[in-house]
């Protein structure tokens, strides 16, 4: 628990950080970008300081479930800072930061040592560009949520509030899909790459965990091929972006949390 002295401030300043955005979405607040990514940046510090307590060790690095919970939540957080910047993504904060108060204090709590040993160059690139490409995922997700609500809120008429705080229908679309596109391509990548260390299905623990990620890979093939070839937008296309990133969940979460709390629960 010694990462807690950092991921503590870090949680508060990310909650602090979603409500100061959400009183400016609906009104509350006048509008503070700069200070609410600054603030966020901050936060994405003490959670890095606080997660490389548990998830660093002299023997190898510590990759469980909570540990990379966290690790996904700091490098989405760390996306939507960067993106910010130059294009009108920092509504997401709204939802994506509350996430990562939650995983970075899980990390810090549940702090359960099985270090990884040794691995192959190529297994390394595998799981970093895997962590990329889920997180660009869930930051996908996020926009879909925003663009189903803002389809809702103009169907019904409604212009103030969460309208006003965001783009256009069509740079909303716009956005979705490239935070698609380059979800697919490191995801594909990360297949690519990882696809020689797999040696026997069964025995290295990996059906579930492949068979949902070629689920959601494919699930994403489609949306793009619908996108392209049937005009899919809007909120076809954020069902669409909700359901891949789910199968993506249950490839990675879903198959760790079976790993290391039932299956070793039962052993135990």
């Amino acid at each position: 628990m010694t990462g807690l002295v950092f991921a503590a401030p870090a949680a508060g300043i990310y909650l602090f950080s979603a409500l100061r955005q959400w009183l400016a979405v609906t009104g509350r607040k006048p509008a503070a970008k700069q200070w609410v990514l600054t603030a966020t940046a901050i936060a994405a510090c003490l959670h890095a300081a606080g997660l490389s307590q548990s998830l660093l060790m002299d023997s190898g690095l510590n990759l469980q479930l909570f540990q990379m919970g966290s690790l996904i939540s700091l490098v989405v957080t760390i996306l939507i800072i960067f993106s910010s910047w130059r294009k009108p993504v920092e509504n997401l904060l709204i939802a994506l930061l509350p996430m990562a108060a939650i995983t970075v204090l899980l990390a810090s709590l549940v702090d359960r040592q099985v270090p990884t040993p040794a691995v192959a160059t190529s297994l390394v690139m595998h799981i970093i560009l895997s962590i990329l490409a889920f997180s660009m995922f869930v930051i996908a997700s996020g926009q879909a949520i925003l663009l189903t609500a803002q389809n809702k809120l103009l169907r019904d008429h409604k212009t103030r509030g969460l309208i006003q705080a965001l783009p256009s229908l069509q740079t909303m679309d716009s956005l979705l899909f490239e935070m698609i596109w380059v979800g697919m391509i490191l995801l594909s990548v990360a297949f690519v790459i990882g696809l020689p260390d797999i040696q026997d299905l069964m025995a290295q623990q990996l059906i579930h965990k492949v068979v949902f990620a070629a689920i959601g890979w494919l699930t994403f093939a489609t949306l793009l091929i619908g996108r392209y070839q049937f005009g899919w937008r809007g909120v076809t296309a954020s069902r669409w972006t909700i359901i891949g990133t789910g199968f993506l969940i249950l490839s990675y979460f879903g198959s760790k949390f079976v790993l290391e709390f039932i299956l070793n629960a039962g052993a135990a």
